[in-house]
């Protein structure tokens, strides 16, 4: 037979254990000894005991209220609190007080002995149900209703930012994820989608989840499910970002780094490790993140048209890109995406082909000729992204920058025939 550990008691457990053993004795031997002179006596006394430490308990739930729970029972709290006040010693014997009238219901006989008695149990009693009511809620209620409530708003709007996750996963492009396509000008997105994405991602919902997921990670106790949730949220909206994108990246980057460290071998959060890397610019990390999944059988082929597009932007890489794009198109040779990353590929190697030599432009460089055979195919598919090659992929340092003169590129891309110079 298995030996299975016993759960540790705490301190808390035997203090509540010893204060009941101690109340319990105590309770005895004074009912006991209060009862002696008859039984209406000590079922006088017991109830008295019973009533006076409940109320003591009520009187202390309300004192330890805190948050919510507080704005809810706060009236009743101020108003106690004033009615407290406003007794005096005076009026525990004044006759006519109603407070009077009701310990000597409990009474069992005449005399202000009689009076005593009650008075003293029903002080003592509601004394030990205030202090004890107290402490418990200082001490191990309000800590287990806080986990309680957390844990309850965290499943609340877990529901609610999962099928909003779910939405992003089926309906942001590829394109977008890999920082190919900004969302704006996404081929595949309508102006009200992005719209509607960008609300959803933003939503009151989201933004109270968001809050709650940030605050329990200071604690130090955060679920797997609610770490994945907000490293996706997060995620998604450097896509979809209300001002500083990279600020919007750092937050992603710690959210999935926590999600990681839970689960060190998700694929999926990985590869969004990767991409928000290559957002930030981190184009060595994200491909060493991505060339890490190539060897294990569950990593989708997705990875390797995602290398492609990242080692494009390493010089000394560009070989690799370019063969990790061949590989994914063999698979998938309906696709077009690669084929910009081949054509990017080729032409900056065409551009440190010509920064080796000096020369301006080399027509029968195979380098070129690759670049703009890619480039072709590409746009054979993909026509409206002519207009991102011409403005972004020209600019100083992109890859067709040296091929912005090259009639041919020009000719490719649509832009007017340049006018040859006199030889």
């Amino acid at each position: 037979m298995a030996y299975k550990p016993q759960k540790e008691k705490s301190w808390s457990d035997y203090a509540t254990t010893t204060f009941w053993l101690f109340a319990s004795a105590a309770s005895w031997y004074w009912w006991r000894y209060v009862g002696s002179g008859g039984r209406q006596r000590l079922l006088m006394v017991v109830s008295l005991s019973m009533a006076a430490f409940i109320v003591g308990c009520a009187v202390g739930f309300l004192f330890t209220s805190y948050g919510d729970e507080a704005n809810t029972v706060g009236k009743v709290r101020d108003w106690l609190i004033a009615g407290i006040s406003g007794v005096t010693l005076s009026q525990l014997f004044d006759k006519d007080t109603a407070f009077k009238r009701l310990l000597l219901a409990f009474a069992a006989g005449p005399g202000p002995n009689e009076y005593a008695l009650v008075v003293g149990t029903a002080v003592v009693y509601a004394g030990a149900g205030f202090f004890f009511m107290f402490f418990q809620r200082e001490l191990i209620f309000n800590i287990l209703l806080a986990k309680r409530r957390a844990e309850r708003g965290k499943l609340e709007g877990s529901q609610v930012t999962g099928q909003i996750v779910q939405r992003f996963q089926l309906r942001l492009p590829a394109s977008v994820i890999t920082g190919v396509d900004d969302i704006d000008e996404a081929p595949d997105l309508k102006e009200q989608e992005v719209r509607d994405l960008r609300d959803q991602l933003y939503s009151d919902d989201v933004d109270a989840f968001l809050k709650q997921a940030d605050e329990v990670a200071k604690a130090g106790s955060v679920d797997w499910d609610v770490t994945s949730k907000a490293a996706y949220i997060y995620y998604y909206r450097i896509f979809l970002a209300k001002g500083d994108q990279q600020a919007a990246v750092q937050k992603a980057l710690e959210w999935i780094m926590r999600a990681l460290h839970m689960n060190p071998l998700h694929v999926d959060l990985t590869m969004k490790y990767a991409a928000a890397l290559g957002v930030r610019g981190d184009f060595v990390a994200a491909a060493a993140e991505l060339a890490r999944l190539i060897p294990r059988p569950d990593a989708p082929i997705l990875v390797k048209q995602w290398l492609g597009y990242y080692l494009r932007f390493l010089p000394d890489r560009l070989d690799d890109a370019i063969r990790y794009s061949q590989e994914y198109h063999a698979i998938f040779p309906d696709e077009s995406d690669t084929f910009f990353n081949e054509a990017y590929a080729y032409a900056m190697k065409y551009c440190a082909e010509l920064h080796a030599s000096g020369a301006k432009s080399d027509p029968q460089s195979q380098n070129r000729l690759n670049a703009l055979s890619k480039l072709r195919d590409a746009l054979r598919d993909q026509g409206e992204m002519k207009e991102t090659v011409r403005d972004k992929w020209t600019e100083p340092g992109e890859a067709f920058d040296c091929l912005l003169h090259d009639q041919d590129f020009r000719s490719v891309v649509g832009l007017p025939a340049e006018p040859r110079s006199a030889s």
